[in-house]
C-alpha cells in the first residue's frame, strides 16, 4: 500500500484525477478490490488491485471518489476496540423524531456515515421504533457514541442508564474472541474493514 498511498499523495490532483472500484472478489475471508485510478488530467487511468486480508466488515460503490486512505485510527474502528455500552432508558416523554434524531445525529458526528445507526439502535432504525417507548434499552453503542448521547439527553425529558461496558468480540466457529488489530481502508463513500492490505499496480 506504501507505494499507492505515496503516488497518491504526491500526483493526485483532486480537481482532475478520479478513484473507482471496477470489480471485488471474494476469496472466503479476503476481498481483492480493483480500481481504475486517474491521477490527472495528463496521464492515463491505471489499473490498480487491493488485496484485504482478514475482512470484517466493507461497503462498496461503484461510484468515483478523489479520496482514498488507510488507517489504523478511523472512527469506522470504534465498534471493534472500543468497549460496548448498553442504554437503558425510562420515564421517556421526549417526541420520538426528537429522540431519534438525537440519537442518530450523536451516532453520525462520531462515525461519519449514517447507515452504522442501524447497528447500534435497538429494533428498527425508525421514528416508530425504540423511540417510541417510554421505557427499554436504546441500543448497544460503543463508548464514545454511548457518551454523546448521554450527554445530549442530560436535559432532556428521558432518564438514562450506562450499563457495565463489555470488550468487542466476534466468533471464530468455536469461542468469541477479541477483534485482532484492525485498519480500515476508505475509498469514497466505500470502505473495508480488515487486518492487512497491499497493493500493486496491474
Amino acid at each position: 500500500m506504501k507505494e499507492l498511498l505515496e503516488r497518491l499523495n504526491s500526483d493526485f490532483d483532486d480537481a482532475d484525477g478520479w478513484i473507482q472500484i471496477v470489480d471485488a472478489d471474494w476469496f472466503a475471508d479476503d476481498l481483492r478490490l480493483d480500481l481504475s485510478i486517474k491521477f490527472n488530467d495528463e496521464s492515463e487511468a491505471e489499473l490498480w488491485e487491493i488485496e484485504c486480508t482478514g475482512v470484517f466488515e466493507e461497503s462498496l460503490s461503484s461510484e468515483g471518489t478523489e479520496f482514498l486512505s488507510l488507517s489504523s485510527e478511523s472512527p469506522l474502528l470504534k465498534p471493534y476496540i472500543e468497549k460496548e455500552i448498553d442504554l437503558m432508558f425510562s420515564e421517556n416523554s421526549l417526541a420520538p423524531e426528537l429522540l431519534f434524531g438525537l440519537v442518530c445525529s450523536c451516532c453520525i458526528e462520531i462515525m461519519g456515515k449514517p447507515n452504522y445507526i442501524k447497528k447500534f439502535l435497538n429494533l428498527q432504525p425508525t421514528v416508530q421504533g425504540i423511540a417510541t417507548s417510554p421505557y427499554g434499552l436504546l441500543g448497544r453503542f460503543p463508548e464514545s457514541i454511548a457518551n454523546n448521547i448521554v450527554n445530549s439527553l442530560k436535559d432532556q425529558p428521558i432518564k438514562v442508564n450506562i450499563m457495565p461496558g463489555r470488550e468487542p468480540k466476534h466468533w471464530t466457529g468455536t469461542d468469541f474472541v477479541r477483534f485482532p488489530k484492525l485498519k480500515a481502508l476508505e475509498i469514497g463513500e466505500s470502505y473495508v474493514i480488515g487486518e492487512s492490505f497491499s497493493a500493486n499496480r496491474v
